[in-house]
């Protein structure tokens, strides 16, 4: 009889997890349907488009899998704090000093290409596990709320690298006097193709980075810890987790996902940093987003990042074969962040009780 209502338990629970990540996504299509229709261009048509456009040939995929490359690496960041009961939000400013730092790197750095690559991406993981790092100072030292620190700390992670690159790093043989942008990195210290023509290696690193999030999470004691932390910081401080040892080593392994998310757009994909270039196209807000949609699971935050990325580039070719533009689509990714923030508010909510709880034992 307990083992029946066990197993019913645990069904109601996954059934839970996932019912309202798929009433996001019904409902952000369903709208975009109307829109499409208002347009005045058939439905069916138009995603029929959009898939073909992200998925339905070997170039389109190709283009599909780079995009979700940084998408993924900013959604283990947040798979990484969230899981842990860190509301982190500052994915976006860690991935763009990756992409800065290591764009510098691959450009400046007098050694050979291969071990040129190996820094410049080693330094973006430092750059964005370090500046992931401040912010639990921060909360440590002053209480400052992490939502509030990340999210203010992602301004000035764009503001501070759109300065360097506008007035100390510009490229200076660039053809366009009003590109703002970094020199282009030498072919022998890029993240090379897989295959000419295909997606870099960055992708493949990328699922590695899934694969071990993964292991961390399900076999290994920190990921037990962490966990545990996240759940029920009284209960994890009377089991004898040091939970500021796990506040740091947790947000040092968020911001190096994201860092080294930075590190594959820029050498992999852009060969430069260009100011803007994270900030304006919300690699790490998808990444969130597919986060949230996988309930915190690192596979399914790769699956989720893939189909993201198939959104936005299958937008591009449903704009170029029918009347709707691609503003569609970002309404469509727009709607279902709105809806998932819902699950944000409770978490950082159950996560602030949490905290506050583990303070009032720890005074006591």
């Amino acid at each position: 009889m307990n083992e029946n209502r066990n197993w019913k338990k645990s069904l109601g629970n996954i059934a839970d997890s996932f019912s309202q990540p798929l009433v996001a996504v019904l409902i952000s299509l369903l709208l975009g349907a109307v829109v499409i229709i208002i347009c005045g261009e058939n439905v069916f048509t138009a995603y029929g488009a959009m898939i073909r456009g992200a998925f339905g040939n070997s170039f389109y995929i190709n283009d599909t899998l780079k995009r979700a490359t940084p998408i993924i690496m900013g959604g283990l960041a947040v798979c990484i704090a969230w899981r842990s009961g860190y509301e982190a939000m500052g994915g976006e400013g860690q991935m763009i000093l990756g992409a800065f730092c290591s764009a510098l790197i691959a450009y400046y750095l007098p050694l050979p290409g291969v071990l040129r690559v190996i820094v410049a991406i080693l330094a973006a993981g430092v750059a964005g596990a370090l500046y992931s790092a401040f912010s639990g100072w921060l909360y440590e030292r002053f209480e400052v709320t992490f939502i509030i620190s990340t999210l203010m700390m992602n301004y000035i992670a764009n503001n501070f690298a759109s300065y360097m690159t506008n007035y100390v790093v510009k490229d200076p043989t660039a053809l366009d006097v009003n590109a703002i942008q970094t020199g282009k990195i030498a072919t022998e210290a890029r993240i090379p193709a897989i295959f000419s023509g295909s997606v870099h290696w960055g992708f493949v690193f990328a699922l590695i980075a899934v694969a071990i999030t993964y292991f961390l999470f399900k076999k290994t004691t920190f990921g037990y810890k962490s966990r545990m932390n996240g759940l029920n910081a009284r209960f994890a401080l009377y089991g004898g987790i040091n939970a500021r040892r796990m506040l740091y080593l947790v947000l040092i392994l968020s911001g190096m996902m994201a860092g080294l998310g930075g590190a594959f757009e820029a050498l992999g994909s852009k060969y430069r940093y260009i100011d803007q270039m994270i900030f304006t196209t919300g690699y790490a807000w998808s990444g969130m987003v597919a986060a949230l949609l996988a309930n915190f699971n690192p596979i399914g935050t790769a699956v989720a990042s893939i189909l993201l990325a198939g959104l936005s580039t299958g937008g591009s070719a449903m704009q170029r074969s029918t009347i709707i533009p691609v503003e569609v689509c970002n309404m469509i990714e727009g709607i279902i962040t709105l809806l998932m923030s819902v699950r944000l508010i409770r978490i950082a909510q159950r996560n602030h009780k949490s905290r506050k709880a583990w303070k009032e034992v720890g005074k006591a």
